[in-house]
This record gives structure tokens, C-alpha cells and sequence, in this order.
């Protein structure tokens, strides 16, 4: 099996998501952040986001709506109830923090290796085009990756956890699906999404969730750094 081009998902997988999450919540609903913990919670939160996701892409949600309701119904899967004004206030406070956001350590040693051996590289991320480069420049990540091999859900037309932008990608690219190598933190998304498009993936399972289907990566990691391992041993099987 031979790899051509590697794509990444961005939120989570890329940069730490869960400190500004944290961050936000102590800021406007300490209580609740003493209640609950965080990082159960934000996994509901990354949960509802993705299902209110596919409604804001159809249309039927507003994104505004999207970000206030998320958080709502992430407390509410813990029988806590806020108002309308707190998750606003949270959000606001959220898209702050998420000004600072910090690469993982070991992304750019990863990314530096990758461009090394020769191959295309990538990011495939759902969300508004604006907002989601604003982030990929503020973390310095342009020096990696070419903006025409950036797809950004809103401007492609087409979101995640659908496979067609999957098989969009490898249209650009060019390739053939099974020599695209996808590496994401959500299964639903990242993995059975890329899977379903003929993709390679790697599963970059650091929150300790549970597979949702019965899709097969090619591995599982717990650190980034661990994909150059896995990159190698295909290169040398070919």
C-alpha cells in the first residue's frame, strides 16, 4: 500500500480544543465546572456540535444557534439547566480563549518529518471559512500546508461526516482514495466518514473514547509523534 498525500483534521487533533472549552467554563459557569468533568463534558460538547452540525449545513440551524445550543444540550445530558444568557456569555468567552489556541508538542516535528518524505500534505476541518483559517494562521500552520489543499466544510459545500468531501479531496489530489491517509480525534467524522470514501485513517484517540461502528483504522494512537511510526512501517511493506 503506498500513501501519497496525508490530511489532518484541525480541532483537537492539530491544537488543543479542550483548554479553551475549560477556560470558558470556569470563567462563566463556575459552579457547574466544580459539578461535572470537563473533559467528559466536552466530549458531549464536540458530540452535539457534530450532530447540530449536519442541521447548520442543511440550513435548518443558524451558527449562532448551532454554538448556543451545544452547550446546553451537553449540561442537560447531565440534568443541568441553563439559560439562554448564560450559554451566550459562554460562547462569547469561549471565542476568546479560543484566540490562544497552542499546537499539541509534538505537531510540528510531525509535520516538518512528513514534508520530508515527499508527500502531499493536508487539513479536511468543518466550519465557517473564516473562522477556521483565522485559527490555521494564528497557529502558524500555513507554513505547512498549501491554502488549496486546505478544505474548510463551508467552503467546499459539503461537511463532514459526509464521505463525498472525502471523495471531493481525492479528486483534487488527483490520487486514488486508498492512497490517502486521514488523521482525525472523532470517529463519526474522521474515521468512519474517510473509511466510507475509500481512506486510510488513523485514529488519534487522546480522549479515550469508544469506537461507533464497526469501521477499521489502520491503528490506533494515543500521541501524534506515533503516526511517523506507522508511516514508516507501510514504507516498508511496499
Amino acid at each position: 500500500m503506498v500513501i501519497k498525500a496525508i490530511f489532518f483534521d484541525l480541532d483537537d487533533t492539530l491544537h488543543d480544543h479542550l483548554l479553551p472549552f475549560s477556560n470558558a467554563l470556569i470563567a462563566t459557569l463556575p459552579i457547574n465546572y466544580r459539578e461535572i468533568d470537563v473533559v467528559s463534558l466536552y466530549k458531549k460538547f464536540r458530540h452535539f456540535s457534530d450532530i447540530l452540525w449536519k442541521s447548520y449545513s442543511a440550513k435548518e440551524l443558524t451558527l449562532k444557534n448551532l454554538r448556543i445550543n451545544r452547550i446546553m444540550l451537553a449540561l442537560e445530558s447531565y440534568d443541568i439547566r441553563i439559560t439562554i444568557k448564560q450559554a451566550v456569555e459562554f460562547q462569547n468567552q469561549y471565542e476568546h480563549d479560543s484566540k490562544k489556541l497552542h499546537l499539541f508538542p509534538d505537531v510540528t516535528a510531525v509535520l516538518k518529518t512528513i514534508i520530508n518524505y515527499g508527500l502531499t500534505l493536508g487539513i479536511i476541518t468543518n466550519g465557517p471559512i473564516e473562522h477556521q483559517f483565522k485559527k490555521i494562521q494564528s497557529l502558524g500552520l500555513t507554513k505547512y500546508f498549501n491554502r488549496d489543499l486546505i478544505f474548510i466544510s463551508d467552503e467546499v459545500g459539503i461537511a463532514k461526516p459526509s464521505p463525498e468531501l472525502f471523495v471531493h479531496v481525492a479528486q483534487r489530489t488527483g490520487f486514488a482514495p486508498n492512497e490517502h491517509l486521514y488523521i482525525g480525534d472523532t470517529w463519526s467524522n474522521d474515521i468512519a466518514a474517510s473509511s466510507e470514501a475509500g481512506w486510510q485513517s488513523i485514529w488519534y484517540n487522546h480522549r479515550n473514547r469508544l469506537p461507533e461502528t464497526n469501521h477499521k483504522p489502520l491503528t490506533i494512537i494515543e500521541k501524534l509523534s506515533s503516526v511517523l511510526a506507522v508511516i514508516n512501517e507501510m514504507d516498508q511493506k511496499t
